[in-house]
């Protein structure tokens, strides 16, 4: 059982797969998430949150989860990097990691310094708001990673209380999407949430998108990319590239939206 094995043991079972991230303009791969996983020996991967969140309370073990992440992602990503120009990598790591300068030591030992303009870290928005996510935002920046907010619209913070953090990507939760195709005004929250960031020059992302007609709707009130089932669940890194190459144009080719 997971609860008898020791926090090494539980982190030598992760490893990581990606999600694509893709444009609803044109169907373009963008980027991945990377997402840690347990993989079965049938080769099914499963979400590894229930063993991160059973060490969250130990930094040493946290710290040791992210030399995890890196030492996949240095073997995984950056050979696809070095093949493909035009994509990033989107990575959550917890504030106490980055806000207290642990990020750049680990991404140094794993050469990844250099891929760092390539590599954009996820704070959600209650993170973000703390003494810990706003000196991860500000190291983070320094060190030339981009910074996302993730699950925006599941905390209570609102963009009004975030326009002072230096941001580039909002990622709207799919509980703000979802009511927005049957309710008006939840579909006038989310064009204004577009529009605010659009007026931040910040680029925004649609998750946990399902359906034809979610795709449509986001890519008509102006929301920049989608991720989800829709397009691709995560993925082994193997299966990288050619999902990059053969993109997803093809589930864009609906006319008359308006």
């Amino acid at each position: 059982m997971a609860e008898t094995q020791s926090p090494k043991e539980l982190i030598d079972r992760l490893t990581a797969w990606y999600q694509p991230i893709v444009d609803l303009n044109t169907g373009e791969v963008r980027g991945f998430e990377a997402l840690m996983r347990v993989v079965q020996p049938d080769g099914q991967g499963h979400s590894a949150g229930p063993i991160i969140e059973s060490l969250e309370d130990d930094l040493d073990a946290l710290v040791a989860v992210i030399e995890r992440l890196m030492t996949c992602i240095r073997k995984d990503v950056v050979p696809v990097f070095e093949r493909y120009g035009d994509f990033y990598l989107s990575v959550n790591i917890p504030p106490s990691i980055i806000g207290s300068g642990r990020l750049r030591p680990i991404a140094e030992s794993h050469d990844l310094v250099h891929w760092g303009r390539r590599l954009v870290v996820e704070l959600t928005e209650r993170q973000a708001l703390s003494s810990l996510g706003r000196a991860a935002v500000r190291l983070a920046r320094e060190a030339g990673i981009a910074v996302a907010v993730d699950d925006f619209g599941t905390g209570h913070s609102g963009l009004a209380q975030i326009v002072g953090l230096e941001l580039d990507i909002l990622k709207i939760d799919r509980s703000l999407i979802t009511p927005a195709l049957t309710s008006r005004s939840a579909a006038r929250m989310l064009r204004g949430i577009v529009g605010l960031a659009e007026s931040l020059r910040m680029r925004t992302v649609a998750e946990g998108v399902e359906t034809t007609a979610e795709a449509f709707y986001l890519r008509a009130v102006g929301v920049d990319y989608g991720q989800g089932y829709f397009w691709s669940k995560a993925v082994p890194a193997v299966e990288m590239p050619a999902i990059i190459e053969r993109g997803f144009a093809s589930t864009l080719e609906w006319p008359g939206v308006d």
